[in-house]
């Protein structure tokens, strides 16, 4: 397909007249076997409707861009909200994980049995409430079972680098002693 200007086609239309005239006068006439065949098909436009198709696709172009543009910005959205999703997921991960800990803590102190102080500690920083009750439901135990320590290591290094940094810890000694009775041992 040949796409040419309206102006363009009335110049080749001329030339081609002219040469037509030309070979009239030198050759015979085409043999009627043959029938005149266009080499291409061909559409004509004005200048008016060029630049109206090129407006048409500059449009369009900028169109796409746009589009585009919104695409990659609503993407862009939803992973930063997915990175905060997933922030918060992390967040209330850990803070399963310390009211797990808080809880076995609890139910140790509950039975009667010995706790280590750094997880009376760990309980009274982070669940003052859990610490009160626990401490209030305390069963009398004659023969107390000294419990392991359910902290991990980062929790223990944790609690250094709080109290070294400056932090409000509640230490055991100031909260009134640190003692020791048959029942276990007491933070009161």
């Amino acid at each position: 397909m040949e796409l040419r200007s309206t102006r363009e086609m009335r110049r080749n239309q001329r030339l081609d007249q002219a040469a037509a005239g030309r070979a009239d006068r030198s050759a015979p006439a085409p043999a009627p076997s043959q029938p005149a065949r266009p080499a291409a098909d061909r559409v004509s436009l004005s200048r008016q409707a060029v630049s109206f198709l090129e407006e048409q696709n500059r449009r369009m172009w900028q169109y796409q861009q746009e589009r585009e543009q919104r695409r990659q910005s609503r993407l862009d959205s939803e992973l930063s909200a997915l990175d905060t999703a997933k922030n918060r997921l992390k967040r209330m991960e850990d803070e399963l994980d310390i009211l797990n800990k808080c809880n076995k803590i609890a139910a140790s102190i509950m039975k009667g049995n010995r706790v280590p102080t750094e997880d009376l500690r760990y309980l009274m920083e982070h669940d003052q409430a859990g610490y009160k009750l626990a401490m209030a439901m305390r069963r009398h135990n004659p023969d107390p079972k000294d419990e392991e320590s359910v902290l991990d290591e980062e929790d223990r290094k944790g609690e250094r680098n709080e109290a070294s940094g400056g932090g409000e810890a509640p230490s055991v000694e100031a909260a009134g002693g640190g003692g020791e009775t048959p029942d276990g041992p007491t933070l009161e």
